[in-house]
C-alpha cells in the first residue's frame, strides 16, 4: 500500500503544476490513515476534483474536506474567487474560475466539481454558459441558491441582486437548466440552513436532491456528515469508506496565499 501511495504521489507531482494535492493534515504521506484501496489505473482514470466556495470564503475553507478526499485518494484542487462579497458580478468569479481551469488543467481533462453555496452558481454560470459543459464529468452543488435566497435583500451588491428569487440572472440560468441533464448532477441541501431562504431554493428538478441534516450552512462541507456525502457522490457506488477524522490543524503547516483565481497548495510534510 505504502509503495502504491508514493508511486501515486510521484505520478501527480509531474501532473500537477501550481495546485498540490493535499495529504492528510498534520500526518506524513506514508503515515496516513489507511484509505480504500486505489489501483494506480483506477488513479489515471479518477476525475479530478475542483472546490469551488461560496460568500466571503477563500480555498481554505475546504481544508478539511480535501484532506478527507486525498486520503480516498481522489486529486482535489481548490479555487480562490475574489472578491467573493458580492460586490462583483458573478460573471466576473466565473471568469476567474475558467481562466483557474485552463492554466490547472489540460484541455482534454475532464473535471468533477464541488460547489458550495454561491460557488454553485458560479460553476453552473460556467458549465451552462462559458463552455465548461464539455469539460465537466459531475457537478455536485452543496447548499446552492439555485432559486435564489431571501438573505440577498439584505445588501445591494451586484451579486446579491443576482441572487434574489426570480432575479433576472436567476430566471436565465435555470431557463436551460436541463442542459445539466446530460451529465450526473447533485444537489445537496440542510432543510435547517438559515443562510438559503427558503432551504427547498438548493433543490433542482434535473438534480439528484440530497438532504443532510445539519444546523449550520458551512457544516455542509466541514462536519463529518457532510463530508462523508460528498465523497460518496464522488466515489464509486458501494464503495466502502472511513468517517472522516479531525486532526489537530496546530500540525498543518500554513496554507500558501495565492493571488485571485488560483488555488491553494499545502506542503507535503516530511
Amino acid at each position: 500500500m505504502s509503495q502504491i501511495r508514493n508511486r501515486l504521489w510521484q505520478q501527480y507531482q509531474k501532473a500537477a503544476q501550481s495546485v498540490w494535492e493535499l495529504p492528510p493534515a498534520g500526518q506524513s504521506f506514508e503515515e496516513a490513515a489507511q484509505a480504500p484501496p486505489v489501483s494506480p489505473l483506477d488513479q489515471q482514470r479518477r476525475n479530478r476534483t475542483v472546490l469551488v466556495h461560496g460568500y466571503k470564503d477563500e480555498a481554505s475553507v475546504f481544508s478539511p474536506l480535501a484532506s478527507y478526499l486525498s486520503d480516498l485518494g481522489l486529486e482535489p484542487h481548490a479555487v480562490t474567487l475574489a472578491p467573493s462579497d458580492c460586490s462583483v458580478p458573478l460573471e466576473t468569479l466565473a471568469q476567474q474560475l475558467a481562466d483557474f481551469i485552463d492554466r490547472s488543467f489540460i484541455s482534454y481533462q475532464k473535471l468533477d466539481f464541488v460547489a458550495f453555496s454561491l460557488g454553485g452558481i458560479v460553476a453552473r454560470y460556467y458549465i451552462q454558459r462559458m463552455g465548461g459543459l464539455a469539460r465537466t464529468s459531475r457537478l455536485l452543488t452543496v447548499a446552492a441558491p439555485h432559486h435564489g435566497t431571501l438573505m440577498a435583500f439584505a445588501s445591494r451588491l451586484p451579486a446579491a441582486v443576482q441572487l434574489r428569487p426570480n432575479s433576472e440572472f436567476l430566471r436565465d440560468l435555470n431557463a436551460d437548466a436541463d442542459s445539466l441533464a446530460s451529465i450526473p448532477f447533485v444537489s445537496i441541501w440542510s432543510p435547517f440552513d438559515l443562510m438559503i431562504l427558503p432551504p427547498h431554493s438548493s433543490r433542482m428538478p434535473v438534480a439528484t436532491d440530497i438532504a443532510v441534516w445539519t444546523l449550520r450552512h458551512q457544516a455542509l462541507i466541514t462536519s463529518q456528515r457532510g463530508m462523508r456525502t460528498i465523497a460518496e457522490q464522488l466515489l464509486a457506488e458501494g464503495q466502502s469508506l472511513p468517517d472522516p477524522t479531525f486532526h489537530d490543524m496546530a500540525g498543518r503547516l500554513p496554507l500558501a496565499r495565492r493571488t485571485t483565481g488560483e488555488g491553494f497548495e499545502l506542503q507535503r510534510q516530511n
